[in-house]
């Protein structure tokens, strides 16, 4: 069932198209609206827990960190900022908000560290499985494949997520190389080599939400076991697209259970293209549906010779010099005869 994407996906590139009337991705949807096709891999960290206050309790550990001199830590985060941890767990659409880099000067960037731990029992309102939770609950593995390249499987092991990236103080782009995603059960790593583009919804830098696009080459988790063939292979280089969100850059979740965050990442295949200034969706040219009704028919009407015309014209100008003087005398003549 392997995939092998290379001179047919190559001009693709990232610039995914957005449809008409896109609404708030919630989750499961992949990150930009439009590459359903093309993401091998899809994984989300799980939501925290809606606990009464102080309240609540997260299944993911470690921690996902927003540092910037860019942005004002606290206050209100503005316009295109939903609280993905509950519900069906909204994040910024492409259309209505946008993306770009972060306005202003200095330093942006994204640290995380995460691992998706055991289904929680008793209380399951929070788990991503669909079991009664507790060690024995293997439902809450969140990868899944949006394009069929595999059939995830669901095993006591989880994700883990690590990487640090985004704007340094001079506002390059930096990404360190480090393990940017673990799978137990597929048996593959992902280490960052490249960072392409590093965004925020509106480019508001207060912001919670932050998008980092990059690349890294996949090698094998442990050596006791093969990487899973499907959908990856050791020695790819595949595009990945990072999206997270951190609750202590506007409030501090201490109360809420700890570090309050969430994580999204989709792999796209080796083959695949980024358009380096992008990581972003775009509105497709307005180009009509091909079972558009063909237009009315115009049928020409046949040019005239030139002698034709002028035959036209004298017949349509009045008469001039004798020729007009004998018109006159014929009208006054019968004018006459009428009086008598």
């Amino acid at each position: 069932m392997r995939r092998r994407i290379a001179g047919a996906l190559a001009g693709v590139g990232m610039l995914m198209l957005l449809g008409p009337g896109a609404a708030l991705a919630n989750n499961g949807d992949v990150i930009l609206p439009g590459s359903q096709s093309q993401v091998d891999y899809h994984a989300e960290a799980a939501p925290a827990k809606p606990a009464p206050a102080p309240g609540g309790d997260t299944i993911i550990g470690g921690n996902i960190q927003i540092t910037s001199d860019r942005g004002a830590r606290g206050g209100p985060a503005g316009a295109c900022d939903p609280d993905p941890r509950f519900g069906t767990h909204p994040r910024p659409d492409d259309e209505g908000c946008t993306w770009d880099e972060p306005v202003g000067a200095g330093q942006d960037f994204i640290s995380f560290g995460r691992h998706i731990a055991a289904q929680d029992a008793p209380d399951t309102s929070g788990n991503t499985g669909s079991g009664g939770g507790g060690p024995g609950d293997l439902t809450g593995d969140t990868d899944t494949s949006p394009d069929g390249a595999y059939t995830p499987v669901t095993t006591p092991t989880r994700e883990n997520f690590n990487g640090r990236g985004g704007l340094d103080q001079g506002g390059a782009l930096f990404m360190d190389s480090r393990p940017v995603l673990d799978d137990e059960d597929l048996n593959f790593r992902i280490t960052g080599t490249q960072i392409f583009n590093y965004l925020a919804p509106q480019g508001n830098a207060d912001n919670r939400w932050r998008r980092l696009c990059g690349e890294g080459v996949v090698s094998q988790f442990k050596d006791n076991a093969p990487v899973t063939d499907p959908p990856f292979a050791v020695g790819d280089t595949v595009p990945f697209v990072i999206q997270i969100w951190d609750a202590d850059w506007k409030d501090p979740s201490d109360m809420d259970g700890g570090n309050q965050d969430y994580f999204i990442i989709d792999v796209f295949p080796q083959g695949t293209s980024f358009d380096v200034h992008s990581c972003r969706a775009v509105v497709p040219p307005n180009i009509p549906p091909d079972n558009q009704p063909p237009p009315p028919l115009v049928v020409p009407t046949p040019a005239r010779s030139r002698a034709s015309r002028s035959a036209a014209a004298r017949r349509a100008s009045p008469p001039s010099g004798p020729a007009r003087s004998r018109v006159r005398s014929r009208c006054a003549s019968a004018g006459a005869r009428s009086a008598a």
